[in-house]
């Protein structure tokens, strides 16, 4: 198994970091519904706020999966 494509989603990360949506969104300087919606795939982040998803996180801005899904 090729371990380098492994993508992570926004809301592994959050927990990954023990943070509840309310949490990270505050962090953030976002609302929480923008939040669930990035987390849900509903609405792509913008590059800043995907930059700042990484930072908060401390991952790879790489490895997170920001696909929108139906």
């Amino acid at each position: 198994m090729d371990v380098s494509n492994l993508k992570w989603t926004l809301a592994a990360c959050r927990v990954n970091k023990n943070l509840t949506q309310e949490e990270a969104a505050e962090k953030l300087h976002m609302s929480p519904a923008t939040l669930t919606n990035h987390e849900r795939g509903k609405v792509n982040p913008s590059y800043v706020q995907l930059l700042a998803y990484a930072n908060l996180y401390e991952v790879p801005v790489e490895i997170i999966d920001v696909e929108t899904r139906d």
